[in-house]
């Protein structure tokens, strides 16, 4: 499997923050997200305030293995209040995230290595979807970068279907899947068999693709993340196990 690997997250997620936070004025906070039908502008800050604050708790706090760091309670805020809100969760995890280098030891939800890396990733592409969502509430979207979203992508497979974070339930999927993201030159096989999920590295050159979708790594991060339709991609075979892979 080929994918772009961002080594800097801190660059990632200072550029996408910038470009959410342009887009939020108090003017949209009140709007509803197309992509998000079940919240607001200012629901999405408050959710991604949320996440800055655990992921800045689990940068500093030393990690226990008999131990889980429950997510904190949802933030809230009204008004413009919303935007004071997020921007001090936001100064505060770019502090976190500059101070904890990508190998220093963090606790994390995952089934991956307990090493702060998660959490740069989780933030920055937590950032870049939302800035998609937001600007998608404004009028006026750019893609999710294509190194960013392959990050988006993997994350997918390694840390939220392992953990069961599926949009629906799917016991009946089965078969071969492949997505190639053509702008990063990225493409990831994924096994289904009873409901389960296994990326591999390459699959057997005898086994036969039950689906495939191709299109732009934002485009396939987007449709994974449950933002856009698979139909947005070139997609062939059996679109229910696309419909299986998808998160949140």
């Amino acid at each position: 499997m080929a994918k772009l690997r961002i080594t800097d997250y801190l660059t990632e997620l200072k550029t996408e923050a910038a470009g959410l936070r342009s887009a939020c004025g108090p003017d949209v906070l009140d709007r509803i997200a197309p992509s998000r039908p079940d919240t607001t502008v200012a629901g999405i800050l408050l959710e991604l305030a949320r996440e800055y604050r655990w992921a800045v708790e689990a940068l500093f706090t030393p990690p226990h293995h008999d131990d889980d760091l429950p997510q904190p309670p949802p933030v809230t805020a009204a008004g413009t209040a919303v935007l004071d809100v997020f921007d001090q969760a936001l100064a505060a995890v770019l502090d976190a995230v500059e101070s904890r280098g990508p190998d220093s030891p963090a606790w994390t939800w995952a089934p991956v290595e307990w090493r702060a890396e998660f959490w740069h990733r989780r933030v920055a592409v937590a950032t870049g979807l939302a800035r998609w969502d937001v600007q998608m509430a404004a009028g006026a979207t750019a893609p999710v970068p294509a190194a960013l979203a392959s990050e988006a992508i993997s994350e997918v497979f390694e840390a939220f279907l392992p953990v069961g974070a599926r949009r629906g339930t799917h016991p009946e999927a089965t078969g071969l899947v492949q997505l190639f993201a053509q702008d990063a030159d990225a493409t990831w096989f994924v096994r289904l068999r009873g409901g389960r999920v296994a990326l591999l590295d390459q699959p057997d050159s005898r086994t036969e693709l039950q689906a495939r979708a191709a299109g732009s790594a934002s485009d396939i991060a987007l449709a994974l993340w449950g933002r856009l339709p698979f139909g947005i991609c070139d997609v062939a075979g059996d679109e229910r196990l696309l419909q299986a892979l998808r998160v949140e």
